[in-house]
């Protein structure tokens, strides 16, 4: 049997101006470079120039903390700037990395620090950003914990990641593994209540992780709960890569995956239908 919303979504992604409409959800604009201020690129500046490459580390770990990158790409950084423990209890892979920063120029350390944040990070914040600012204007309010609790009619829970998780786990006794994206309660055309939870993913390569990515979301939504709708929020190339489509295609009736562009619709299908109280 046809999945409807999975060909819904083919069809629309195969459609004049899809990335376009994707884009106002996962924007096209290239993020913006974070400049350090002229004290912060004067410590740097010295530190490097005095040959002090444990401060140097030390304060660019620091910088890191306050959401600038770290200057280079390097396994055992994340590890040195975890825990001040770390750290001390490593001279010899400090004194490694700070080697590479004394040896690179300081013009190309401070350009390593102000370099735009990373464009799959900002992609994951731009899903939520966008159902805080679409969904309440189309019969969606997000709200907080209590006042969705509270709330008799269908809504979107102001949450993400671990706040949903522990939600699903407090409200309805199921453990999700991990966050996730969202999470709406639907009262549909008999007063019944069922809930909602989604993982969303933009993808514009294919390969790797990419692949991980999918087979994550399609495992999601194929697991089963009797109170709890499993859904993936799947935009980017894996409408339109072969492979990935045989992928998804084999979802059987009931296990959804779709575009972004049709979840407001997916709700109110659940909405305008009475299925039977499942909570």
């Amino acid at each position: 049997m046809t999945n409807v919303w999975i060909e819904k979504s083919v069809k629309l992604a195969e459609s004049k101006d899809y990335l376009l409409k994707v884009s106002r959800i996962y924007p096209a604009t290239i993020p913006p470079r974070r400049p350090l201020d002229q004290r912060t690129r004067k410590t740097i500046e010295t530190l490097h120039e005095n040959r002090d490459g444990k401060r140097l580390l030390s304060f660019l770990l620091d910088l890191r903390r306050k959401s600038h990158p770290f200057p280079i790409e390097h396994p055992y950084v994340p590890l040195l700037g975890k825990r001040e423990e770390i750290f001390n209890k490593n001279p010899g892979m400090v004194k490694i990395v700070a080697n590479i920063l004394l040896n690179m120029n300081v013009d190309d350390i401070i350009k390593g620090c102000e370099r735009p944040p990373d464009i799959n990070r900002i992609m994951g914040q731009a899903f939520r950003k966008w159902v805080r600012s679409y969904f309440p204007g189309h019969g969606y309010p997000v709200l907080s914990a209590p006042k969705f609790d509270a709330h008799s009619a269908s809504a979107i829970l102001d949450a993400a990641n671990k706040a949903i998780m522990d939600y699903v786990r407090r409200k309805l006794g199921i453990d999700l593994g991990k966050g996730r994206d969202i999470l709406a309660k639907i009262v549909d055309a008999g007063g019944n209540i069922s809930y909602v939870v989604g993982e969303a993913r933009f993808l514009s390569t294919s390969g790797g992780s990419q692949t991980r990515d999918l087979r994550e979301v399609l495992s999601f939504v194929r697991e089963t709960n009797e109170n709890l709708i499993r859904i993936g929020i799947l935009d980017g190339v894996m409408w339109f890569e072969k492979r990935y489509l045989e992928m998804i295609r084999e979802l059987k009736e009931g296990e959804y995956v779709l575009s972004a562009l049709l979840l407001k619709d997916f709700l109110d299908w659940l909405r305008q239908r009475s299925t039977g109280s499942i909570i």
